[in-house]
């Protein structure tokens, strides 16, 4: 989605050190990025903390921002991401780490927090397996929420590519997450029960 008028006047302010302006950014974006620092590292105060690094980070470097058809909220969200893979390689040096990370909700009861853990692990299992292209693209649309136009100018893929990476995506999710949610029957010595 191309950035709104009051968006690029805020954007323009802010590259002249408006700290105004910026604080305006902060308060419409905060929300977002604490989301998904927090979906990457999976800690309140954690995601808190990268969230706080992200826009400062941003401060520093928004007289850089150039309107490419990406939203300034992307271009947060990156940093976000980031900083987040980052913290985590810290917490485990040598860990490959990959950005789709997810996690139960703490509306749940613990039962369901935790079948619903175990549904979220098999979708960042079959995420993982997913070629890296197919990855980045549900990641960008599904989680980060950018527009089609947002993906091709992040990915520099034509909007056909995309949308062809997007299918494939999806149909070898689907097919990944169904494979891991049958569940594996055993035989049992006592009862017979599987062969």
């Amino acid at each position: 989605m191309p950035l709104s008028a009051e968006e690029r006047k805020l954007i323009s302010r802010a590259t002249r050190r408006d700290r105004e302006a910026f604080a305006q950014l902060y308060v419409r974006y905060h929300p977002a990025v604490f989301q998904r620092a927090l979906s990457l590292v999976g800690n309140r105060q954690e995601a808190d903390d990268l969230a706080s690094e992200t826009f400062l980070r941003a401060w520093r470097a928004i007289h850089r921002f150039e309107d490419r058809g990406v939203s300034i909220q992307a271009w947060l969200l990156t940093i976000a991401q980031r900083a987040a893979l980052r913290q985590l390689r810290k917490r485990q040096p040598g860990l490959a780490v990959d950005p789709v990370v997810l996690e139960a909700s703490a509306e749940y009861s613990p039962e369901q927090a935790a079948e619903r853990k175990s549904e979220l692990e098999i979708v960042r299992r079959a995420m993982l397996a997913l070629p890296r292209l197919q990855r980045e693209v549900l990641a960008k649309r599904l989680l980060e929420g950018l527009s089609y136009a947002e993906v091709v100018a992040s990915i520099g893929k034509p909007l056909g590519t995309v949308r062809v990476i997007q299918h494939r995506a999806l149909r070898s999710l689907r097919q990944l997450i169904l494979k891991s949610s049958v569940p594996e029957v055993r035989p049992s010595k006592a009862t017979g029960v599987g062969k």
